[in-house]
């Protein structure tokens, strides 16, 4: 028998049946997240995933939230442990929901598993995944919010509809921002290039994959990527919550993934300080 599903709420662990509002509200209200990688059920790169959340919600909401990283750690670990899940690879949740409380500013803070991985850490994608273009706009782009997330799963979904496996997102004005909720790299001839940040803000993958891609020697060059310029491009890929996945196609055409073997080669480096910050 399946154990039952456990959050975190402010610091206090609770069976999913007992009827806690908190899941009701994700439904519902707005919020911040942050999708937190584990290894061995500790948080890697937790203090970059916090600062990148404190600053759009500080952005979003007009204060700053304050962490405890150390005791945040703890209580990742005893989520998954509550949980009974594998100690290879889990993705966990953070939210900050906005208080519903008159005369306070703190926000609710939930942990919830998400789900568990086959891999350890940071690792390149076993399978190249389908991809299919898409083409919308959100409010507040860059920042990871319940829109973000609403929108990312709903055209996740159209791309499985699709006989693909992940959507890129591309503006009203024809230019590529993202993969969802995370950043895309597109190479030619030995040099990656990424949306600037003004078209998709910082966060915690993004550097991530700008410190695996210096730790190869592979330089990475802001620019805006034009949707026409997809087609002729050497690889495409996304840095996302398990690290690097190298695209096999969009629509006819089909990509390389040179430069992503040798980015696999640094991803346990990124893994290994992860579990330091």
């Amino acid at each position: 028998m399946s154990p039952t599903p456990h959050i975190l709420l402010n610091g206090t662990l609770c069976d999913g049946r007992q009827g806690d509002p908190a899941p009701e509200r994700l439904l519902h209200d707005n919020y911040i997240h942050a999708t937190v990688n584990t290894a061995a059920h500790r948080a890697l790169h937790l203090n970059k995933h916090l600062a990148y959340a404190a600053a759009s919600y500080s952005k979003l909401y007009g204060s700053a939230p304050q962490f405890d990283a150390a005791r945040l750690r703890e209580h990742i670990a005893a989520l998954l442990d509550a949980d009974r899940m594998p100690r290879l690879g889990n993705i966990v949740r953070l939210y900050l929901l906005p208080p519903q409380r008159n005369g306070t500013s703190a926000p609710d803070l939930l942990l919830s598993v998400d789900h568990s991985t086959i891999y350890r850490g940071y690792e390149l994608a076993s399978i190249r995944p389908k991809a299919v273009l898409t083409n919308y706009e959100i409010p507040f782009c860059g920042h990871r919010t319940a829109v973000s997330l609403t929108t990312s799963r709903y055209m996740q979904a159209f791309a499985e509809r699709s006989g693909c496996h992940v959507a890129l997102h591309c503006n009203r004005a024809g230019y590529l921002v993202s993969c969802g909720e995370y950043p895309v790299f597109l190479a030619r001839d030995g040099v990656l290039f990424t949306p600037p940040a003004e078209t998709f803000a910082a966060c915690t993958e993004r550097d991530l994959m700008f410190r695996a891609c210096s730790l190869a020697g592979i330089p990475v060059t802001e620019r805006p990527i034009a949707a026409s310029e997809l087609p002729d491009a050497d690889e495409l890929m996304v840095f996302n919550h398990t690290g690097l996945q190298s695209l096999l196609s969009l629509g006819n055409y089909y990509f390389y993934n040179l430069l992503a073997l040798r980015i696999e080669k640094v991803l346990g480096t990124l893994t290994e300080e992860g579990l330091q910050l």
